[in-house]
């Protein structure tokens, strides 16, 4: 990644994953200003995000943590596994040094408070450009909450996250087909799959498993 006159190299892709307009829009602006005539693709959900993902390759992807349809580190995850040359950073509005630490360990390789001015956003996607990791300063060396999170999660694909998402927030197999438009033994084939992948059991423990990864905010 070479630079030019303080800027990025023009050939970076980015993506950015806000439900937020405005959010979504600063991130653009300051992308463009540390590269210029950079290709930037903006979803609004992590299916969104998945689906060009699949298509893609991109060299920043700015996540929010907080999506319509995912809401945690499940996006990370996911977009870890089909992007994993990608440098990924994450966007909230959540500026806890707790839910930031928890990031690093999760593989991102930045974190953007949402409250961040336009010359820090801009600061930071520079620094992602050019290789490097960008945590806020209130960020400390992991201490006790650095807990194992099931990062297995991860191996899902798409079809199968959206499967157990829809089953944490309480529906029901027979619900879930209808509402994801598949048979309800394809339900089944999914969720056997889900706990092959995940080493769990039950549907019960699937769903904590991506349970652990959600943030409140």
């Amino acid at each position: 990644m070479g630079y030019f006159r303080g800027s990025i190299a023009l050939t970076q892709t980015v993506l950015i994953a806000d439900d937020h307009p405005m959010c979504a829009a600063a991130l653009g602006m300051a992308t463009e200003q540390v590269a210029p005539g950079a290709d930037a693709v903006k979803v609004g959900t992590i299916a969104e995000a998945v689906a060009v993902a699949e298509q893609r390759r991109f060299d920043l992807i700015l996540l929010d943590l907080m999506l319509p349809d995912v809401q945690g580190f499940a996006g990370l995850l996911m977009l870890r596994r089909l992007q994993p040359r990608a440098t990924i950073a994450i966007v909230s509005s959540t500026d806890e040094p707790v839910v930031m630490r928890r990031a690093a360990r999760e593989g991102a390789s930045g974190y953007i408070p949402k409250s961040a001015p336009m010359s820090e956003m801009v600061a930071s996607i520079r620094t992602l450009l050019g290789g490097g990791n960008a945590f806020p300063a209130e960020m400390t060396e992991p201490e006790a909450d650095a807990v194992m999170t099931p990062s297995r999660i991860g191996e899902l694909s798409p079809a199968q996250f959206r499967v157990l998402r829809a089953a944490a927030d309480g529906s029901q197999n027979k619900q879930i087909a209808y509402e994801l438009g598949i048979a309800e033994t394809t339900v089944k084939t999914h969720f056997a799959q889900i706990f092959r992948k995940l080493g769990v059991t039950n549907r019960t423990q699937a769903i904590l498993a991506l349970q652990a990864l959600d943030v409140t905010a």
